[in-house]
């Protein structure tokens, strides 16, 4: 990805109030959506509130070249990835899905809201931990009929395994930004 884009974005993120998070040892750590507990949290579902960062994640994604034919959708993991998606959905015309964290108990009851049937789809995610909840998601994308779903771009890799568990899924896993972007350590 172009230095430009993540310098931008990790500047953007780092002055917004609230986005960056760090507890002290002794201090309760921070409970994941993976289980997990750390002491850095970073609030990606806040930071793509403010149409300026979103802005600047989209750039970010725009410069990867993920997001353009054979791409024939754009899903999102309810609720995190849903402003960035689309963003991404508006700039290049190319519809969205949305996938729900489980079936939905009235309507449709669907976990896949939007068409994939036979199609290419590209997930966009806000965080990834151990990768479980992409791979949950890609699951309800081919379940819901899609061709292919064999990218999925995040704004922010924990680097706690999701790479590895993705690629052992045959999804390839595209970060915007690292933890160690944010000069976070390890096991924090």
């Amino acid at each position: 990805m172009n230095e430009q884009f993540t310098k931008n974005l990790i500047e953007a993120m780092v002055h917004a109030k609230g986005i960056i998070n760090i507890r002290n040892e002794g201090e309760e750590p921070f409970l994941l959506k993976s289980g997990r507990r750390s002491r850095f949290f970073i609030d990606v579902k806040r930071a793509s509130l403010d149409p300026g960062i979103l802005t600047c994640m989209a750039d970010a994604v725009m410069g990867l070249g993920l997001i353009q034919p054979p791409c024939d959708r754009i899903a999102s993991v309810a609720v995190g990835g849903i402003p960035l998606a689309t963003m991404l959905s508006v700039a290049t015309g190319i519809p969205q899905v949305i996938v729900r964290e489980e079936k939905h108990p009235t309507g449709m009851q669907s976990q896949v809201i939007g068409d994939c049937m036979g199609l290419d789809v590209v997930l966009v995610e806000d965080v990834a931990t151990t990768g479980g909840s992409i791979i949950k998601a890609v699951d309800a994308i081919y379940a819901a009929g899609a061709r292919a779903c064999q990218e999925a771009l995040v704004v922010v890799d924990r680097e706690e395994g999701a790479t590895e568990a993705c690629l052992v899924e045959g999804i390839s896993l595209y970060p915007l930004l690292r933890k160690r972007d944010f000069g976070v350590l390890e096991g924090s």
